[in-house]
Formats: C-alpha cells, sequence, structure tokens
C-alpha cells in the first residue's frame, strides 16, 4: 500500500475489511520508513516542508515544517473471536475506521479541513460509536503553521464541542518524539495510542511550550486539551477508553482509525 503518509493506516482499514469479509483469518500490517536519498530530504527541504532545527514543534508557536524519522512497526488483526480462542494477547480492538479522499485544496502540503471532518464522522460511524466515547486522538500533528490549525479545527468540530462537562478530548502527536515516519507513521502513531490506552494515560506534547495562536483560536471554547505533561485518561461513564489515530497523506488519501482499550492487556500503574 503506498499512499504516502496514509499508508500505513490504509492497510489497517483494508486488512479490517478484509476480515470482517472473511477473506482471511489474520492479517499482518507492517510500516517500514528508511531515509536512503539524500534527494528526497533535499527536494522537501528546499520546498519549505522541513523544519531548519531537525524537530516536529507540533501544535506550538514555533512549529516550522516537520522532521523526518526513520523506523518500523508491525501489528497482527485477527478477528476479535478468533483472538479470544486462540489464547492471543489482545493489546487493543479495531472499533472503526475510514479513508477518503482529501479533494480539492490549496496546494499540494495544503489539507482540506472539511475532508478532514467527514473522515472523522465516517469512523464514528462505522465504529458505532458518539464523538464524546473518544478520549484521546494521536494527530498526524507534522508541525506545521498550515496544517496543524486545519486538523485542530477539524478536531474540535467534530469531537470537541457537545461533550459532557469534564470530558476533555487530549490531543497528542508522537512525531514530536520520533519525527514523521512518513509511509510508516500511522504505525508509530497506532502503537502510540496502544500504549495510551493500556496504562490509561495521555502522553504529553514533547516539543510543545507556547500553542499555536491559531491552535487555540480554533478549539476554544471546547474540550480539547494538549498535554505538556502525562495526563489520567477517563473512560465515559465507565465504558472502554477509546482513542482516534490519524494520517494524512499528501498524495490526499486519509485515515482514521478508532481503537478500544483490551480488558485482557491492561498496564497496572
Amino acid at each position: 500500500i503506498d499512499t504516502a503518509c496514509s499508508s500505513s493506516l490504509v492497510a489497517v482499514h483494508l486488512a479490517a475489511q478484509a476480515l470482517r469479509n472473511d477473506e482471511c483469518t489474520a492479517a499482518v500490517i507492517i510500516g517500514v520508513n528508511l531515509i536512503l536519498a539524500p534527494w528526497i530530504s533535499v527536494s522537501f527541504a528546499k520546498a519549505g516542508m522541513l523544519s531548519t532545527d531537525g524537530k516536529c514543534h507540533t501544535f506550538d508557536e514555533s512549529a516550522n515544517g516537520y522532521s523526518r524519522g526513520e523506523g518500523a512497526g508491525a501489528l497482527v488483526l485477527k478477528r476479535l473471536e478468533d483472538a479470544k480462542r486462540d489464547g492471543d494477547a489482545i493489546y487493543a480492538v479495531v472499533r472503526g475506521s475510514a479513508v477518503m479522499q482529501d479533494g480539492a485544496s490549496a496546494s499540494l502540503t495544503a489539507p482540506n479541513g472539511q475532508a478532514q471532518e467527514a473522515l472523522l464522522q465516517s469512523a464514528l460511524s462505522d465504529a458505532g460509536l458518539a464523538a464524546s466515547d473518544v478520549s484521546l486522538v494521536e494527530a498526524h500533528g507534522t508541525g506545521t503553521k498550515l496544517g496543524d490549525p486545519i486538523e485542530a479545527e477539524a478536531l474540535a468540530r467534530v469531537y470537541g464541542r457537545g461533550r459532557p462537562e469534564g470530558s476533555a478530548l487530549h490531543v497528542s502527536s508522537v512525531k514530536a518524539n520520533v519525527g514523521h515516519l512518513e509511509g510508516a507513521a500511522g504505525m508509530a502513531g497506532l502503537l502510540s495510542a496502544i500504549l495510551g490506552l493500556q496504562h490509561r494515560q495521555a502522553a504529553p506534547n514533547a516539543q510543545l511550550r507556547e500553542l499555536n495562536g491559531k491552535v487555540a483560536q480554533c478549539v476554544s471554547g471546547t474540550q480539547l486539551h494538549f498535554p505538556t505533561e502525562l495526563c489520567t485518561l477517563e473512560s465515559a461513564e465507565g465504558r472502554p477508553l477509546v482513542a482516534g489515530v490519524s494520517s494524512f497523506g499528501y498524495s490526499g488519501t486519509i485515515a482514521h482509525v478508532l481503537l478500544e482499550e483490551s480488558d485482557s492487556y491492561r498496564v497496572a500503574i
């Protein structure tokens, strides 16, 4: 699967569909990003896409582009009843997912906020969940002046409004820790979200010192929270915790996956 930065999540979406359609009994999803060709980094730098200090200042006022990162990760997906029957360790449950096309936008690197909103709504519908059921979002969050506020606004419009009092949505991005793994970015996001569900904690945004003014404006009046330290996650009315993961490819293919915590693999704190 090659949809640029959304490749890993698109693969998860297709794997989940294949399992539901009885096309397979197990699926292995592997996301890998190796920076082997320096000319790609040079071209991205010339296009103004990369951070000048080599860090992803996600959601921060100093956001100046993203830092490319290397990494690999893998997941095995099975139908829940099969995993229970086989005695597998169940790290999380895929409740729902959606893949859409970004549509018309200002440029190759300019996201379409309305498309992102539709994507989030579609994933919630597929999962049979309400927006208030989601406690954590592992955002695409590349650390760009343009992209971060657009993503924050879409999250605020779908997940931020109409939440019960005290039901915050914590938004983080692992890219501030490991860089942007491009084709493997969704895998990094999924693993980060799974750890969050297991520990029932939202990870801090590593480079966040001062919230981007446009991001702050977009989320004003909502219960979106961008943690700068570990935060305890509270599930809605005693229900299992749910986390969303987003990946947006500059190819135009965007994806969102909703994960639910597993009681069989909760980490004691």
